[in-house]
């Protein structure tokens, strides 16, 4: 199954991890594992490539992806966490879809 763990702090995006395995289907027929993947990969790119904000951590072997937002201006962080909101959104319908291979979790970040 893949787990998304989304970690929010006063209602606010501030990381989200994506791991496992979808096991939908053998590997290069899964749709619900591409899903997932074009998603999350789509939003990272997103933010690197127009805002120029880097922000994922990869361990491809582990089947893992940690996104998370660092300090930025006002501005940009505003837009960083509106195509991080527009991610959690599309994984969530997946995980709707596809209840048995998607899971998600809205967790508070710790404070500090």
């Amino acid at each position: 199954m893949i787990q998304v763990d989304v970690f929010r702090k006063r209602g606010r995006i501030e990381r989200v991890i994506v791991e496992g395995h979808a096991y939908f289907d053998e590997p290069g027929r899964d749709i619900v594992c591409a899903a997932v993947s074009s998603i999350t990969i789509g939003m990272v790119n997103a933010t690197e490539k127009l805002l120029g904000v880097r922000v994922y951590e990869a361990d491809e072997s582990a089947g893992r992806i940690e996104c998370r937002i660092p300090e930025l201006e006002p501005n940009t962080a505003e837009r960083v966490q509106l195509l991080m909101e527009a991610m959690v959104h599309s994984l969530a319908e997946i995980a709707e879809a596809y209840p048995d291979h998607v899971r998600i979790q809205n967790r508070e970040a710790r404070q500090g």
